[in-house]
């Protein structure tokens, strides 16, 4: 029991400390592609993942959870516009729904928003950019006991990832970080679903977060060749034994 409370705090810390499917189950993260109601899609996805760059709203989302400045937002209405991406939470056993973007481009600092949609099925598919309509509320629910909620979706620009079970090459710093913790703490939880990642070959059993040296790594077995290290990939495959059965890795430009 003290492990479980402890590697949940460890979860949140985590998210709180960036500097920065309509089930609750893991699987099929990315099927859902239709927009919602009201949205304008758009007629073909986009080939790359659109991101957003937003200083002030780095800002914002600093002086919001470090600088203790929630109650002058709680119970307001905001629009944010960025990255749409699911986390499954092994530790509460649910799908989370984030807004995200990065501060500038050289992508050192994110931002993440937690959400919760009026109807997860609608959602476009992970990594579309989207406008998230809402109000930021308390609650003890959200990973960080604050998450907007009556919430209305705009999808601005489509995209179509690969589908897998768990893609983290649609999500921020953070979020991947929170994660793949997940998945290294609740292994069985996710045992034999499929899963994209992006980072940097650190040696040819090992991927790192591709920004930040220590930031992350994770164990992989690849039956393909592997690129040089130093290399930014995009590792697929299957998750087993707290281990990536990679049967790709791909480089890739800057993602």
């Amino acid at each position: 029991m003290k492990k479980r409370i402890l590697a949940a705090l460890c979860l949140v810390m985590i998210l709180s400390l960036a500097a920065c499917k309509g089930s609750d189950t893991p699987a099929g993260s990315n099927a859902p592609t239709g927009a919602a109601p009201g949205s304008k899609a758009a007629s073909q996805p986009a080939d790359t993942m659109p991101t957003v760059l937003n200083q002030s709203e780095y800002v914002l989302y600093q002086n919001i959870f470090f600088n203790d400045m929630a109650d002058d937002y709680v119970g307001k209405k905001a629009t944010k516009e960025g990255t749409l991406a699911r986390l499954y939470d092994a530790f509460s056993g649910k799908t989370r729904y984030y807004v995200w973007g990065y501060m500038d481009a050289t992508k050192c600092c994110d931002w993440q928003w937690e959400f919760v949609p009026a109807d997860p099925d609608s959602l476009p598919a992970n990594g579309s950019l989207i406008k998230m309509t809402g109000t930021l509320t308390r609650d003890e629910a959200a990973l960080d006991k604050l998450w907007f909620t009556d919430v209305t979706v705009e999808l601005e620009t489509a995209f179509a990832p690969e589908a897998c079970d768990v893609d983290m090459t649609t999500m921020d710093a953070t979020l991947e970080r929170v994660q793949l913790l997940n998945m290294q703490y609740k292994p069985d939880v996710f045992a034999g679903q499929t899963l994209r990642l992006y980072g940097r070959v650190l040696n040819p059993t090992t991927i790192q977060h591709p920004y930040y040296d220590n930031a992350w790594t994770q164990p992989f077995e690849a039956s393909a060749e592997v690129p040089a290290i130093g290399t930014m990939v995009i590792l697929t495959g299957t998750w087993q034994d707290s281990t990536i059965q990679a049967d790709r890795v791909e480089p890739t430009p800057d993602y």
